[in-house]
């Protein structure tokens, strides 16, 4: 198990390096999770990927798998609600990457070889991920070292844990590989075209300023534009890839919290005020007394007064040791405190230390009391620290912690260099490790307040609970259908909340804690179905389903008014170019332009091709294109615009020395780029993919 301990004690920033390190197909891709589906097919199956289906035992076991590798690199046995779902959301989308990306390999021939891998992890090419992994780093100087990386690969097999481990970091760095290998044949398939490039460099080689004209859309009137119910089904039939949607749901919903009530706080109060005598008796051990019955733990930490709410910093200041105080009401908590001691305590302390931790504790504790006996004897700390600490942050200064207050540290450091003195080296065993530390410096001396607090936070009772409850399942019971739903929320007060376009996958509702249970039901009902009375945190939960929206094309009637305004935008467009040509036909300028349709001739200056916004006009990408192309002295053709119609007349060409070489590499790398960020999207967007995530989780 040595190995195990070792992997738990430094694989803590694995984590970090591969997100860092490990291809989009594996770490980056969380964005790109499917909708979900209902059973289709062997209902035990969680996914269908181009036609490979996946058990709901296999992806589990997947799963399973991360968690365990996750749990090793941070050194735990549990992981928290977020951490598990993150696993799952991550797992899900290698899962999918992984199994189409085979296909790609497989049809191209792509692989992997043991001698690259073993080139990856020991050869002349590491890995960063190995390369920075403090588990395969030199114990005397921090630095990567290959005879570590060949001592875990000979010792591994002896430790299912560790083979465990290495299966898990080898698959990555494979599947990094086969991606980067199969990314940079299409990158290297792709190029520029000079006459882009001859077109980009021309565009960008002048800057010029412009005179325009704009007649806006809103000139004219909705009402003077008919759109014919056939121009909008024709619209639709032929723009069907712009209507997609996901699968999602809509509801409305009425909380009935759980709070407390006066007599649950009066309750609380009286708990408190009842046990004032007995926390006070001189035979009480004030700290195990708070530790079995308050609801703060108790803390050795040492304060200054000035550290204490104003009531407390006047009972401390002329308190004797023993005396209590209280009740008193502070964070929705009603607390009594006892003085436990007042020392004279330096308000600040500089130390160094060395942080030890051998495979076991004998080795770290034989080998602390050796580096005690050198640092007392005059050894310089420096340098031990240098080459024995575990701390690095630290180490490479010479152990030096700088200066620091109480309660900074972990509690027996902290305690060993407060009542310590300046210059003592001391050996302090922490949950950490075993750390041999050196007071360098003490500040000044101040009086320094140790408490004892006996709290207990106001919470609902049973009975509030209950009385809740009853109340929800009431108005559940009585209004049983949309319209009373609705009727009743208003008769009573009862504010409406809602939750939008919720995914199958989604973990739960925006503001609702824990409400996973509430996502399922949500694709289990109909459109109109009130739910079942349901518990999230300190509330209890009513909710509509007020809107289904199915996986697939948006229905015409839900998307006609969205085509009327295009179609609408559209005419109004051709009636302005229309009107705007006619003029410039008959010899109009610009300020006969502006007279005609109500404008003013506008000004803009340095507008070059790759200009965002215009000066005047907003975000218009075909306005600063035509800047860029129209001759000097010409007035421009009539053009459309996002906001209207537009003729323009450049006034000034400023010409802009740009080199050609940045241009292209800078093309190059766009594409280069494109290729990484849109590949995998591309891939999965062609794919077909079911996801039954939802009916399992």
């Amino acid at each position: 198990m040595a190995t195990l301990e070792k992997i738990r004690s430094k694989g803590g920033v694995l984590v970090a390096i591969f997100v860092g390190f490990a291809l989009f197909a594996f770490i980056m891709m969380d964005f790109m999770s499917s909708g979900g589906s209902m059973f289709s097919g062997n209902q035990m199956e969680v996914a269908n990927i181009n036609g490979t289906s996946v058990s709901i035992q296999e992806f589990q076991n997947k799963v399973s798998d991360m968690e365990e590798f996750n749990k090793m690199n941070q050194g735990g046995n549990t992981l928290s609600e977020e951490d598990v779902y993150r696993l799952r959301e991550q797992t899900w989308n290698q899962m999918v990457n992984q199994i189409l990306l085979n296909e790609q390999y497989q049809e191209l021939g792509i692989t992997v070889s043991s001698e690259e891998v073993m080139d990856m992890v020991s050869g002349r090419n590491i890995h960063p991920a190995i390369r920075q992994h403090p588990l395969f780093a030199n114990q005397q100087t921090g630095v990567f070292d290959q005879n570590q990386v060949l001592n875990f690969l000979q010792i591994k097999n002896q430790d299912p844990s560790a083979n465990f481990y290495w299966m898990m970091m080898e698959e990555q760095l494979i599947n990094e590989r086969l991606y980067t290998k199969y990314a940079a044949l299409l990158r290297n398939g792709m190029y520029i075209p000079a006459i882009w490039k001859d077109s980009e460099l021309a565009s960008r080689s002048k800057q010029a300023d412009i005179d325009f004209v704009v007649a806006r859309y809103t000139a004219i009137p909705d009402s003077s534009i008919s759109i014919a119910s056939n121009d909008i089904k024709e619209y639709y039939n032929s723009h069907k890839e712009e209507f997609k949607q996901e699968a999602a749901r809509d509801i409305e919903y009425i909380t009935f919290p759980i709070e407390a009530t006066e007599e649950d706080r009066q309750a609380t109060l009286d708990w408190v005020s009842e046990r004032m005598a007995e926390f006070s008796r001189p035979e009480t051990d004030p700290v195990q007394y708070v530790n079995l019955n308050s609801d703060e733990p108790f803390s050795a930490r040492n304060h200054r007064s000035a550290e204490f709410s104003s009531s407390i910093e006047d009972f401390v200041r002329t308190a004797q040791v023993g005396e209590v105080y209280g009740p008193y009401l502070e964070n929705e908590s009603y607390k009594a405190v006892r003085l436990v001691a007042i020392n004279n305590l330096p308000d600040s302390v500089r130390a160094r230390h060395i942080l030890l931790r051998e495979a076991t504790p004998e080795a770290t504790h034989q080998l602390a009391d050796s580096l005690l006996n050198l640092a007392r004897n005059g050894s310089n700390f420096a340098e031990l620290a240098r080459s024995h600490s575990q701390d690095q942050g630290s180490a490479i200064n010479g152990g030096d912690l700088g200066w620091f207050t109480e309660g900074v540290m972990v509690q027996p450091f902290n305690d060993a260099v407060f009542n310590g003195n300046t210059g003592d080296i001391v050996k302090v065993e922490s949950q950490f490790g075993v750390h041999i530390v050196h007071i360098q410096q003490q500040g000044a001396a101040s009086p320094k307040y140790q408490i004892a607090t006996l709290a207990r936070e106001i919470s609902y009772s049973s009975k509030t609970y209950q009385d809740v409850y009853s109340k929800a399942n009431r108005f559940a019971a009585e209004n049983n259908s949309a319209e009373q739903f609705s009727t009743a929320a208003e008769q009573e007060g009862l504010a409406k909340r809602f939750g939008r376009s919720i995914g199958a996958n989604d973990r739960g509702v925006s503001g609702l804690e824990s409400s996973r249970e509430l996502v399922r039901w949500t694709y289990e009902a109909e459109q109109g179905d009130l739910s079942p009375v349901y518990e999230f945190g300190d509330r209890f939960v009513i909710a509509h389903l007020t809107e289904v929206r199915e996986e697939g094309i948006r229905a015409l009637e839900e998307v006609s008014t969205q085509i009327e305004r295009q179609l609408m935008a559209d005419k109004k467009a051709d009636q302005l170019l229309a009107q705007m040509q006619e003029k410039l036909e008959a010899g109009a300028d610009l300020e006969a332009l502006a007279a005609a349709f109500n404008s003013s001739v506008q000004h803009a200056d340095n507008i070059g091709f790759a200009a965002f916004q215009v000066p005047g006009a907003g975000v218009e990408p075909a306005l600063a294109a035509a800047a860029a192309t129209v001759p000097a002295g010409q007035i421009s053709p009539a053009f459309k615009g996002n906001n209207g119609v537009y003729v323009l007349k450049v006034t000034q060409v400023e010409d802009i020395t740009v080199n050609a070489d940045n241009i292209t590499n800078e093309l190059d790398q766009n594409l280069g780029m494109k290729v990484d960020y849109q590949l995998l999207q591309t891939i999965r967007e062609n794919a077909e993919i079911t996801d039954n995530r939802a009916n399992f989780y």
